[in-house]
């Protein structure tokens, strides 16, 4: 048989890759609701940050997955062009042929082709799978902590987030990272749709003597998202924050502010190495495990401990 990869699939074979997945992805929607679903985001994304990509023969569509487009801070060379890729999807009759990895390999060689950096993916199958690609697992932690047990007192204050406010928003996250950090580069089209694809739909500023000087994203759990949390109490998940030079104690105070008037008991996050404080406490993820694959240079490999993509990435 001849097998084509097809660079983005058109409606009708995203509706196919859809069916094809809808058991194990679906969430619980309906078949129709869930090929919807799948539209709705192609188009709110638009096919530079995300499309299908598939594997066909005389049979029909034989693999599929998902590539994003994204961008990522590089130590010294600032922000560069990188992929993810999700949904990971072979045919159940066509299993076992290597359908999945033939298009894996031609999305990576495109990708390297294409100039970008780094691919990016969160496993939920493990990890040996994917090192025979190179892909190197990173740090994937779930770190919960009891409200009450974060800092009564703050010199920050809150208030909720608008629209406008979103410029602000990406300066402090690019200016609060460690520059030898590999991340993602935050930009307006990025954190739009990750806000939409990720239901991050709640965020606050923080404010010193009424002076702008951060934001959190954090929204209460609804056990819908697919980052692999399952919500045992009324939680905050704080997908992030970013506040320049603001101590972690204020930060923390503020968030527990957030917590309380949201009536959350506990507070839930994946915090970066620099975020990881008491009382805080982390636990290993068994899915979804991030994993990252250096494809060009100025980015020759991955360090784990240098290499950090947050819950508001996650696809």
């Amino acid at each position: 048989m001849t097998e084509t990869i097809v660079s983005e699939l058109d409606d009708d074979l995203v509706a196919v890759a859809a069916s094809q997945t809808h058991e194990i992805w679906s969430g619980g929607w309906a078949l129709d609701a869930h090929i919807e679903r799948q539209k709705v985001n192609l188009r709110r994304a638009g096919s530079d940050i995300l499309r299908y990509v598939g594997l066909l023969d005389e049979t029909g569509l034989i693999a599929s997955m998902k590539r994003y487009g994204l961008m990522v801070h590089v130590p010294g060379a600032g922000p560069l062009p990188a992929i993810g890729i999700g949904a990971v999807y072979t045919r159940k009759d066509a299993r076992r042929k290597g359908g999945a990895a033939k298009l894996l390999n031609w999305l990576l060689d495109d990708a390297r082709a294409s100039g970008n950096v780094l691919a990016l993916l969160y496993s939920e199958i493990g990890t040996s799978y994917y090192e025979k690609f190179g892909f190197v697992t990173l740090r994937s932690n779930e770190h919960s902590a009891v409200a009450v047990e974060l800092p009564s007192t703050t010199s920050l204050s809150i208030r909720p987030a608008v629209p406008e406010d979103e410029p602000a928003m990406i300066a402090f996250h690019e200016t609060s990272w460690d520059p030898t950090i590999v991340r993602i580069a935050r930009t307006p089209a990025h954190l739009r749709y990750f806000r939409f694809r990720n239901t991050a739909d709640q965020s606050w500023m923080l404010q010193r003597n009424g002076v702008d000087v951060g934001y959190v994203i954090a929204a209460l759990h609804d056990g819908k998202r697919d980052d692999g949390f399952v919500p045992s109490e009324r939680t905050l998940w704080v997908d992030e924050w970013a506040a320049p030079g603001m101590t972690i104690p204020d930060i923390f105070g503020a968030i527990r502010i957030i917590a309380r008037s949201q009536a959350a008991e506990r507070i839930s996050a994946w915090l970066s190495p620099s975020h990881e404080h008491a009382p805080f406490v982390a636990k290993a993820r068994h899915e979804p495990i991030a994993m990252a694959c250096a494809l060009n240079a100025p980015l020759s490999s991955i360090d784990p401990e240098r290499t950090f993509f947050g819950s508001l990435d996650h696809f």
